[in-house]
């Protein structure tokens, strides 16, 4: 099985090679880079234009060509693709086990992937996606958190952490939010009214300590907006967040709140795992 991670040469290309360098032999995978020419708006052109479409085939060749040259340098399998980067990634993304991209960045390219190919990926739901942000290269996994409720996303989130340590040798802290009725993460797999704040905590450390093991630590604490896991795992000083995806809630939740708040404001590597995913 392979690792797949697309690259586009903006401000986390960097960190995308050094992670799929490091990460894919610690877990007995195969890095492969991968490259969209975006050239859909060119052959528009060519259309328009049939004078330009000399030049512009010219062009894209070297530009091809260029490409190939910088991805081999890295010493790891690459392919150069044109199209639509969300459609040839996604193709591509189709026969890995794993997928890493770029988290953020500020030119066009990087926004292009942000806004358009992680959550084409990500809504798919075929294979784990992780998100790696620029300067902050996934090469050593000490410390991985994993999100934990009730949720069948968050039973398969813990098992491929579960996996990771022992390939990794990391140690696996569960994070678990608690809040009132009406905020994001109210316990419905217990009865919390006439209860003190203390005692739901107790109790969902015993709910959650029965689901899931084992566990080296676990986390429950007062949270009322999905966010305040994304300030916990930056307080735990984490290396790596794992957070499961329901992917069968309606689109516009369609990958949790949980999620949706990681991928807005969390600094740390983020890999969101399908609720579908065998590890």
């Amino acid at each position: 099985m392979r690792l797949l991670a697309a690259v586009d040469f903006g401000l986390t290309h960097g960190s995308v090679v050094a992670t799929a360098r490091a990460l894919a032999p610690a877990l007995g995978l195969e890095a492969h880079l991968v490259h969209v020419i975006p050239d859909p708006y060119f052959q528009g052109l060519a259309h328009r234009f049939p004078d330009l479409a000399p030049l512009l085939r010219e062009a894209l060749d070297r530009v091809e060509a260029r490409v190939r040259e910088a991805l081999g340098a890295t010493g790891l399998k690459a392919r150069v693709l044109r199209g639509l980067p969300a459609f040839a990634v996604g193709g591509e993304a189709a026969r890995a086990k794993l997928v890493v991209l770029g988290q953020t960045g500020d030119d066009p390219l990087e926004r292009l992937a942000r806004g358009g190919l992680a959550r084409y990926l990500l809504h798919r739901g075929e294979a784990p996606v992780l998100l790696v942000p620029p300067e902050r290269p996934l090469t050593e996994v000490r410390r991985i958190g994993v999100g934990l409720d009730e949720s069948d996303a968050s039973l398969a989130a813990f098992r491929l952490a579960l996996s990771w340590k022992e390939a990794l040798g990391a140690e696996v802290l569960g994070l678990h939010l608690v809040s009132g009725e009406g905020g994001c993460c109210y316990p419905t797999y217990l009865d919390p009214k006439g209860l003190s704040l203390a005692e739901v905590l107790e109790k969902a450390e015993a709910f959650l300590r029965a689901r899931y093991t084992p566990l080296d630590r676990l986390l429950v604490t007062k949270g009322e907006d999905e966010a305040d896991l994304v300030e916990l795992a930056r307080r735990e000083k984490l290396d790596l967040l794992v957070l499961g995806s329901k992917a069968k809630r309606t689109w516009r939740r369609r990958l949790g709140g949980t999620v949706e708040a990681a991928l807005q404001r969390t600094d740390l590597p983020l890999l969101v795992v399908p609720e579908a995913t065998v590890w």
